[in-house]
């Protein structure tokens, strides 16, 4: 079977963002962008795809550390997910993470408002990649 991964979600109000953990490397992977509408159908196949053992989702906090308007949804969204696939849930804080990941897309010569959805798979990749260094 194959090595347990880590799935990173950064959950947003039109596009989610997905990265996955990369066995022995310890390091992230952006894999990719799906609608709202879509998730349910989309994490059933990645748990059938990845042998995935905890998911760690975005929680949205304003920058002083209040909850957004989208951190009960994304609480709930955590508790669903731990119960449908019977596996750890951490919420972790995805205070500029968009932010980041616009800029390393500047970085890298691309325009974030042109490919928004590279936006929030990357995002996804941070949010994993701090975890990862937490752990």
């Amino acid at each position: 079977m194959e090595e347990p991964r880590i799935l990173a979600i950064d959950f947003g109000e039109k596009r989610i963002g997905l990265a996955i953990s990369i066995p022995k490397l310890n390091i992230p992977e952006p894999l990719k962008t799906i609608e709202r509408k879509d998730l349910w159908a989309e994490l059933d196949e990645i748990f059938k795809s990845y042998n995935i053992d905890t998911v760690v989702i975005g929680l949205p906090l304003h920058t002083d550390g209040r909850e957004a308007k989208n951190t009960p949804i994304v609480k709930e969204l955590a508790a669903e997910i731990s119960v449908r696939y019977n596996i750890p849930v951490k919420l972790w804080d995805e205070r500029f993470t968009t932010k980041s990941a616009e800029q390393l897309m500047h970085l890298l010569g691309k325009k974030p408002s042109k490919d928004k959805a590279n936006v929030d798979r990357i995002a996804a990749a941070i949010i994993l990649d701090e975890y990862l260094s937490s752990i």
